[in-house]
């Protein structure tokens, strides 16, 4: 067998391979003989065939099998001969054979990129500095009390952080539109649960009032029915309701199902729970930073097979979530999927790369230590754990997160980090203003 490479792409290779006649004449010959052995071919007894009248019923099958099974192998062979790794089998692309004659094929295929910049030495990663302070537990309780707030008849004009009961019909030119109306509608006044123009024109209105409200729907509304559109809103006030918050007191915290130590236990779980939530936080945005940097420094060519492997996975995760909507999934774009990919796939391949360079191993502790995190809050900690020592699926998904932390922490060593104070507040709701 012979074989010549050509780079025909960044990271596309092509393997002229060439196969002896010899070999494939001689093993299409045997396997006509063994045929010839069994064969039933109608007006001789089985296995009593002329071998021309053999060869001429069965020779076209037997040649296609061997031919597909020299290509599978000498594909094979010629990886190994030329020490090629593939990502991905682009084609197979074979001359019609020929007795005779030596049988050739191409295959195309793509191999890893290089990836030029396995740190970020040189690059400058801002990291958040961020505590919980005695406010942020402060303000969550804040939360919890209007959360189970008990609310009661207003007999006065209505105010931010009342519940309103509302029956309300929307009109565009003067026509009632889809998802424009409902009845005995409940809301918070102010919490952003109806379009903004509306919350803020039911401020001031009282029980048993008809108002008109009117204003122009965003040019970026999710409808494009009604997407920069004139609309009429009539809404009829039926009930106003104000909260009456429950007192921080021990009775409160034990409702809240805290059975010993009161509302100060109360705050103390708070806390260890903000802190959980910090930590989680703080590993994604740190996380993101990195590979962001990452992907930045090693602009490499992903490889086809492997991108279309990522959408596959990405289609399939959409389509079954439609089926159990109910919706139809003849819709489905895989286009809008392909720069997502490109990039998970980039991703994957340069963090291949550092842990092997970096000779990054899983620190088992930290496994462990994942684990007991994670069981914090139920009910039985050590079950947990044991749960998932007990299933090594479930113990390789941890091993990831946790080689992925040490991948963060290694690449953070090369770059300078930057520190920045940032409001708990501001760090765990980035969008809110």
């Amino acid at each position: 067998m012979q074989v010549s490479v050509e780079e025909s792409g960044v990271i596309e290779r092509k393997l002229s391979i060439s196969v002896p006649s010899e070999k494939i004449d001689s093993e299409i010959a045997k396997r006509l003989l063994d045929v010839a052995k069994n064969a039933r071919v109608p007006g001789f007894r089985p296995g009593k065939a002329p071998q021309n009248v053999v060869k001429k019923r069965y020779a076209p099958q037997v040649t296609n099998d061997v031919i597909n099974e020299t290509i599978n192998t000498s594909y094979r062979d010629a990886l190994g001969q030329e020490k090629i790794i593939p990502a991905g089998l682009v084609s197979i692309d074979p001359t019609p054979y020929e007795a005779g004659k030596e049988f050739q094929f191409v295959a195309t295929v793509e191999v890893f990129p290089t990836i030029p910049s396995p740190t970020l030495a040189g690059k400058t990663i801002e990291k958040p500095v961020v505590a919980v302070a005695d406010e942020d537990i402060m303000q969550t309780l804040e939360d919890i009390r209007k959360r189970n707030a008990n609310f009661v008849t207003r007999n006065e004009k209505s105010e931010k952080e009342d519940r309103l009961t509302i029956d309300f019909e929307g009109k565009i030119d003067g026509e009632a539109f889809e998802s424009g109306s409902a009845t005995d509608f409940v809301f918070i006044l102010g919490a952003g649960q109806m379009l903004e123009q509306l919350d803020a024109g039911l401020v001031g209105v009282k029980e048993g009032e008809t108002k008109t409200i009117a204003f122009t729907f965003p040019e970026n509304y999710g409808s494009t029915e009604v997407a920069g559109k004139d609309v009429e809103f009539t809404v009829t006030v039926k009930v106003v309701e104000r909260p009456e918050l429950p007192e921080l007191n021990d009775e409160f915290a034990k409702s809240l199902g805290v059975k010993e130590g009161g509302i100060e236990k109360m705050r103390q779980e708070i806390g260890t729970s903000l802190r959980r939530e910090l930590d989680s936080r703080m590993r994604t945005v740190m996380r993101d930073k990195v590979m962001d940097e990452l992907y930045a420094a090693n602009d490499i060519e992903s490889p086809k097979a492997l991108v279309e492997e990522e959408i596959d996975h990405s289609v399939k995760a959409l389509t079954e979530q439609l089926i159990a909507q109910g919706l139809p999934t003849n819709k489905i774009d895989r286009n809008h999927y392909v720069d997502q990919a490109k990039k998970r796939v980039a991703l994957g391949l340069i963090a291949r790369e550092v842990i092997e360079k970096s000779k990054i191993e899983v620190d088992e502790q930290a496994v462990r230590a994942r684990i007991v995190e994670m069981s914090s809050g139920y009910e039985n900690e050590e079950e947990y754990v044991k749960w998932h020592y007990a299933a090594p699926e479930r113990l390789k998904n941890i091993e990831a997160v946790v080689l992925e932390d040490q991948l963060i922490t290694r690449m953070l060593e090369t770059a300078t980090v930057k520190e920045r104070k940032i409001p708990f507040k501001t760090f765990m709701n980035p969008h809110v203003d």
